[in-house]
């Protein structure tokens, strides 16, 4: 606000109000011809002689105005997603997708777009701090040390560790390393936005976690459950590629996939659907139970919405006339009910293995990471908890979980 006040000063807020037009007028020229004449002042001011210092030894492949590309990754939800980074004179400024790398196939969103500039954030540390004051890295090891040395006699019963969702084997065997010298450590993870309802169904449905991906191009008809595949997860971008490469006809003979949507709110996979039925997010439950028992799954629900069985009918029809070429696929936020009907009825339609896949778990730890973080909440609360390690530089992920700890 005084920062404001002093850009803007509030004595020229009022002139309308008790003078004239004609008056207001040449006082706001006034105004504008001081400040004009104060801005070309300053740039009449000397600036302090810099000296450019040539390279004693000149990095390899660089040439001073033209770009270097760099394959690396971004992580969402803890998995990778490739990407080129552009650097000039070893300064990264720009990412794009990377054309070989599975999960984008060139494609870049715009998460990964922003994470450069954590980069330049002003307020990103720059030093390690205490209670307000900096630190050194010796003195944070020492202190690290002596609460471990401590914990050594309890096989590390007082340690806990949070991080973020961990599909990096490297990380993964780092963490291991530490459980084993501290075997009675406990490690945590927590993802704001993860797969955690996607997480329980595959447990209901196949006993054990799962992880579930999808193939568009081989899919005549696609069921979204208010799940919007083409802008948000980790694999949208590949989603989003093979789902336009069925919408082009190139030949006489090709012919366009369909997509139903059911979803409270707009969004971008909406707007793409053939056709689209909004609805409440608590009645998408009933909508897939409706679904399923269509399919011959379970029993029709006893449901007052007029909407779902006027679309039930066609929507199953065109399901059993593209068995093994079809998806039903639920959003990341409908409860695990959702999740565990949409695999049920992608077995039942044959999907399975063709254009709905279930492979090993991508992450190092699977667990329920909302029944973890109560646990270690729960730690807190009775005071089992010496030593607290919070391994995540996400935002996302830092906010609630401190918040949580207050």
């Amino acid at each position: 606000q005084d920062l404001l006040e002093r850009e803007f000063p509030r004595q020229a807020v009022g002139w309308s109000e008790d003078e004239d037009a004609n008056e207001g007028r040449r006082n706001f020229l006034k105004l504008m011809g001081a400040s004009l004449a104060l801005a070309g002042m300053t740039a009449c001011t000397r600036q302090p002689t810099e000296h450019i210092m040539p390279y004693v030894r000149q990095p390899e492949e660089l040439i001073p105005g033209r770009p270097l590309f760099f394959a690396t990754a971004t992580t969402l939800n803890g998995v990778a997603r490739g990407v080129l980074a552009e650097s000039h004179e070893g300064r990264p400024t720009k990412l794009e997708g990377n054309p070989e790398h599975p999960a984008t196939l060139g494609a870049c969103d715009p998460y990964s777009q922003a994470s450069v500039l954590q980069l330049y954030d002003p307020d990103r540390s720059q030093a390690l701090s205490l209670n307000g004051e900096i630190r050194s890295w010796q003195s944070f090891t020492g202190a690290l040390r002596d609460v471990l040395a401590q914990q050594k006699a309890k096989n590390g019963q007082g340690i806990r560790i949070l991080t973020e969702t961990i599909t990096s084997p490297t990380m993964a065997a780092q963490l291991a390393a530490i459980q084993k010298l501290y075997p009675a450590s406990k490690w945590y993870q927590w993802e704001p936005t993860g797969p955690h309802s996607a997480r329980v169904a595959s447990v209901l449905a196949f006993g054990q976690p799962q992880n579930t991906y999808y193939d568009f191009t081989n899919a005549n008809v696609v069921v979204s459950l208010d799940a919007d595949f083409l802008s948000s997860g980790p694999a949208s971008l590949r989603y989003a590629r093979q789902f336009a490469k069925r919408r082009r006809v190139n030949e006489p003979g090709d012919s366009m996939n369909r997509l139903y949507v059911v979803e409270p709110m707009p969004t971008p996979t909406g707007t793409k659907a053939d056709h689209r039925l909004p609805m409440r997010a608590s009645d998408v439950e009933e909508f897939a139970r409706a679904l399923g028992a269509a399919l011959g799954i379970g029993e029709a629900p006893n449901g007052g919405n007029k909407e779902i069985s006027k679309w039930i009918a066609p929507i199953a029809k065109d399901l059993q006339a593209n068995r093994g070429a079809s998806i039903v696929i639920a959003g990341e936020h409908q409860p695990p009910a959702v999740h565990l009907l949409a695999a049920l009825i992608n077995d039942k339609l044959g999907n399975a293995g063709k254009t709905v896949f279930h492979t090993d778990p991508i992450e190092a730890h699977p667990v329920d990471q909302l029944t973890a973080l109560q646990n270690l909440l729960a730690d807190l609360d009775t005071g089992g908890v010496e030593l607290l390690l919070i391994l995540g530089g996400n935002p996302a992920f830092n906010a609630p979980v401190e918040m949580a700890m207050r």
